[in-house]
């Protein structure tokens, strides 16, 4: 029986070569012992693989299975062969990619692995144990790599990894000038878009407005610029990141400055509804005065006695704001009292037309007048009035119809008595007259006389009530504007005037 058997290639192990010398040898000595034409042949006997295996790293590995041998009695050898040596075959393939593990040899036999070589660190080298216990058919693995002391072996990697870094740079930088210069473009146009006024004028209605336009379209041209250089970069997964910590960045700044952010807000919706306008007459949050200006947090109001008062804008756009100089047209409100036993239809009728004589109250809405409550010693009767505050102070005009309706009760008679109350002391049995009941005022008419000549005289010629509108608070709110340089959000009137309030023209005109 001939048997063509190739020569094994060139520098293959010992240990791989042995199965073919086995099966030259087994095939010889049955083609000797079997004549031509002979019975039977010999059985081969089996041959034992070898215990151990040895690899360096870096050997090459032959595959037993490769050969052409046709023998079928020989594949499980071959078979068992190639399975004993997938193990190292396996591990070595882990070792060449694994950092710090130079020079690896793996022996092993009978299922113990024995590692030697070295190791750039114990890290490196603990890794490389764990690795090998993992492996299926392994008992146990004796580690005996050694940690590499050598200075100059143990920088080699790190050297190698920073010009690895140092060659992607430089490869990298082109790319990375044309993405800056793209930044710079695109944040060279939003400054000059945004010092335009044209575009931003029509829709805009104030500065307040405008400046958050501006900015938002600033802030659009630059974000597009980053977007297009990071697409030029192949990094447009970071905009995603940067735009989820700047959610989460905003969240926690929203909670740490919770107040602010609210005043701030608060301030961009007043500047856009305009609620007041500056020198309007505001009665806010318990506080009373003319408006000076509306700030990103705050509102400042002037007091009627020249005091300022700085409101949050939180707090102006959630309260109550009762304002007084919206419509020019107000209504004032006098309180008389007169005595129980006077005429009332009279007497209503002289505080009417006394209060009507005033200057600066408008003849209409006509004057009215009504008994509103009946006390113990008087009754009390309201007059109500209108005046135009632009051209009349309101308080001035209210301050002279008092005035004048003393004047006309006592120059008519109308008793005007002060609140009076008697205690009589009732002996035992005594019943209390008629006319000493509370309430009675039999008799009191005589008791308490008013007649012209009972009032003290004054000058003969007075001077004629001045109903002026007062603008000392007009002046101080000038003078503050005029020398501060904090931000005003609210529109002026026309002309630069303002709005309500004296110097303005009159919203309803007298015909």
């Amino acid at each position: 029986m001939a048997l063509n058997v190739p020569p094994p290639p060139p520098g293959t192990p010992y240990s791989t070569i042995l199965p073919f010398l086995v099966f030259l040898l087994l095939g010889a000595s049955g083609a000797g012992a079997a004549p031509s034409g002979a019975a039977g042949t010999q059985a081969l006997p089996d041959p034992v693989p070898a215990s151990s295996d040895t690899v360096r790293d870096g050997e090459a590995l032959a595959d037993p299975t490769t050969s052409s041998d046709t023998v079928r009695d020989e594949r499980p050898i071959l078979q068992a062969a190639v399975e004993r040596r997938a193990p190292v075959r396996e591990l070595l393939a882990i070792y060449r990619r694994m950092e710090g593990i130079r020079d690896v040899r793996i022996h092993l036999e009978d299922g113990i692995l024995e590692l030697s070589g070295t190791a750039l660190s114990a890290e490196a080298r603990a890794a490389a144990g764990e690795v090998a216990e993992g492996l299926p058919g392994i008992v146990w693995v004796d580690n005996r790599l050694t940690v590499e002391t050598d200075l100059r072996k143990r920088l080699a990697p790190a050297l190698e990894r920073m010009e690895e870094k140092g060659v992607a740079f430089l490869r990298f930088l082109p790319s990375l000038l044309v993405g800056l210069l793209i930044v710079g473009a695109s944040i060279a146009l939003a400054t000059w878009v945004g010092n335009r006024s044209f575009p931003f004028e029509r829709m805009a209605p104030n500065a307040f407005s405008r400046n958050l336009l501006r900015q938002a379209v600033r802030a659009g041209i630059v974000l597009l610029g980053v977007v297009v250089a990071l697409d030029l970069l192949a990094a447009t997964a970071l905009v995603g990141a940067v735009l989820g910590a700047a959610g989460l960045l905003g969240i926690a700044v929203g909670f740490a400055f919770r107040d602010i952010v609210e005043n701030y807000l608060a301030g961009v919706l007043l500047s856009l509804r305009q609620p007041f306008s500056p020198n309007d007459h505001l009665q806010l949050a318990g506080h009373e005065g003319r408006v000076v200006r509306l700030t990103g947090r705050e509102t400042i109001l002037m007091t009627l006695d020249g005091n300022h008062v700085r409101i949050p804008n939180a707090t102006v756009y959630k309260e109550v704001t009762v304002n007084f100089s919206r419509n020019p047209r107000r209504r004032f409100l006098l309180s008389v009292t007169v005595a129980p036993w006077e005429d009332l239809s009279n007497a209503l009728y002289l505080a009417r037309s006394a209060v009507a004589g005033v200057a600066g109250v408008l003849s209409e809405p006509r004057v009215s007048g009504r008994v509103h409550e009946l006390g113990d010693s008087a009754i009390e009767l309201r007059v109500f009035g209108w005046v135009d505050q632009t051209v009349a102070d309101f308080g001035k005009v209210r301050s002279e119809a008092l005035r004048a309706v003393k004047e006309t009760f006592e120059s008519e008679g109308v008793a005007t008595p002060p609140p009076e109350y008697g205690i009589r002391i009732l002996a035992d049995g005594e019943q209390p007259a008629s006319s000493d009941r509370v309430g009675g005022h039999h008799g009191r008419k005589e008791e308490y006389p008013v007649t012209p000549s009972d009032r003290p005289s004054g000058p003969a010629m007075a001077p004629a009530p001045d109903v002026s509108p007062d603008t000392t608070i007009e002046e101080e709110i000038a003078r503050e504007l005029a020398t501060s340089e904090e931000e005003n959000l609210l529109r002026p009137g026309p002309d630069g005037k303002p709005a309500t309030g004296p110097g303005a023209p009159p919203l309803h005109p007298e015909g």
